[in-house]
């Protein structure tokens, strides 16, 4: 039986966050599965790889205590500080061929997990409203596969393939965020939902021992405690230290 080592993080800013999902990445091209849970020196904004924002912009959420990270996957625009992080890093040869069917995959584990939490959800379907191309919230509305309660979202998921590894992370909720820090990031209030809306007690230690119990038997693995490697740091710090260009449109 094949064995993924488990990763539990706790709060780290973006830039260091973004960095060790970008490492785990590399290690999955060599053939390292991971599965990672993180928090966030909240409130931070990740952007999806095309999204950008101008400089001034940019300055002005930092005014307000938001910052904003760039992601190397696609996608919109998710705020994060309430909720819990997971990240899946395979080698690509251990999920279903093609985007769609990966991300089910990943999905079944996710249903699994927020179900043994006595948690009603549900799968979005291709009937789905797709959102508008140029959207800029990524909990405005489902894509395919990602999962809802209630008609709402609760787990928001981006993906990205490269060298024969796949980064998928994505964002659970798990309380509310404050409507006047989702107004200054650009957001709309009440459009999703969160495990503590849904009425879920749970803490969050039971939330990640779910998913872990979840994604062992979705890929039939083990799933064992582990450590970032020094060359894995390395990587994040370089991450942590760089400026992040990407994302900024000059006035």
């Amino acid at each position: 039986m094949s064995v993924w080592r488990l990763l539990v993080d706790g709060e780290a800013d973006g830039p260091w966050n973004m960095g060790v999902d970008e490492a785990l990445l590399i290690s999955a091209q060599q053939g390292l599965p991971s599965l990672r849970f993180y928090h966030w020196t909240g409130p931070w904004l990740s952007l999806g790889y095309a999204q950008r924002r101008h400089a001034s912009r940019l300055a002005e959420l930092e005014a307000q205590g938001l910052r904003v990270v760039h992601r190397i996957t696609g996608g919109r625009a998710v705020l994060h500080g309430c909720d819990l992080t997971y990240s899946v890093t395979l080698p690509e040869s251990s999920l279903p061929a093609g985007i769609q069917a990966s991300y089910g995959k990943i999905a079944d584990a996710l249903v699994a997990g927020l179900t043994e939490l006595g948690l009603q959800v549900e799968r979005s379907g291709r009937k789905a409203s797709a959102p508008a191309a140029d959207g800029f919230d990524c909990f405005a509305a489902p894509a395919m596969d990602e999962i809802c309660a209630r008609g709402r979202k609760l787990v928001g998921s981006a993906q990205r393939r490269a060298g024969g590894g796949v980064l998928q992370h994505g964002s659970i909720r798990f309380k509310p965020d404050a409507e006047a820090i989702q107004r200054a990031a650009g957001l709309v209030p009440g459009v999703a939902t969160s495990l503590r809306e849904l009425g879920c007690e749970a803490d969050l230690d039971s939330l990640r021992g779910c998913m872990v119990e979840a994604f062992s038997k979705a890929f039939t693995v083990k799933i064992e405690p582990g450590e970032l490697s020094s060359s894995e740091r390395e990587i994040a710090t370089r991450r942590n230290l760089s400026p992040d260009p990407n994302y900024v449109v000059p006035d």
